[in-house]
């Protein structure tokens, strides 16, 4: 009975001491996963920023300590795809889709490679896949693209819709916005041309490009108190641009 009493508590030893390095195992793996996010989320910052090189030795530094990480190496896709490492930018991001293959974001972000550097016909069922998941939290940063690669596919109707499908979860999409205004005032209809460009030239993002749009509308439409509005609004903000300095000068084609 002893001997049986004594095997008993070594077995029962033996487990607890197997439970307990096994919780440690498991709190070193969540801490490694906790300090790789951490690394990812500051890469993330640096690559806002246009630090692609700080961003990509953070992210590299994030798979050292988990290269199971799906978002490290999706994000590293996207350095690599901006310093034009392009092989390389395409292994990591299928390498994010492999260990998530339901994630939307890798899905969008693997259409957008596939387009840019491939075929845009070849990228529209990644974008299709991440609008397909419920979950997905920024539908409209793939409707965005599959507009862009369908207008880089010469189809106008198809971008028209993708376009004005994204703005139903982002009304001040300020590229959807401009995008759409081309396409209307490229087509004859200003009215919708105006209305979208207006909405474009009042964001923090405006460029030159879509405040000229935006005066040549007004000039087509005979509104010369906008046109006139809009040129004082472009000298102030461009006023040693050579191309605002043509237009100003009236050489603008009409």
């Amino acid at each position: 009975m002893r001997i049986f009493i004594s095997l008993a508590l070594l077995l029962l030893t033996a487990c607890a001491q197997t439970s307990k390095q096994d919780l440690n195992a498991n709190n070193v793996e969540r801490d490694n996963r906790h300090r790789a996010e951490l690394r990812v989320e500051l890469a993330s910052a640096y690559y806002a920023e246009g630090q692609y090189s700080t961003a990509l030795n953070e992210v590299d530094t994030a798979l050292s300590i988990d290269p199971s990480l799906a978002g490290a190496h999706g994000l590293r896709g996207l350095v690599l795809m901006q310093i034009g490492q392009d092989k390389q930018a395409e292994r990591s991001l299928r390498e994010a889709l492999r260990l998530a293959p339901e994630n939307p974001d890798w899905q969008n972000n693997m259409g957008w490679f596939v387009c840019q550097r491939q075929s845009a016909k070849a990228a529209m069922p990644y974008f299709l896949q991440a609008l397909a998941n419920k979950a997905y939290s920024s539908p409209q940063k793939a409707l965005l693209n599959a507009g862009l690669c369908s207008l880089k596919d010469q189809d106008v109707i198809n971008a028209e819709f993708y376009f004005l499908r994204a703005l139903q979860f982002e009304p001040n999409l300020v590229l959807a916005r401009v995008k759409l205004a081309k396409i209307y005032f490229e087509r004859g209809d200003l009215a919708k041309a105006r209305r979208h460009i207006l909405v474009a030239i009042q964001s923090e993002k405006i460029v030159i490009e879509d405040l000229m749009m935006a005066i040549h509308i007004e000039r087509k439409l005979g509104d010369r108190a906008a046109e006139k509005s809009l040129v004082s609004k472009l000298k102030r903000l461009y006023p040693d641009a050579p191309k605002a300095t043509g237009y100003l000068g009236g050489e603008l084609d009409e």
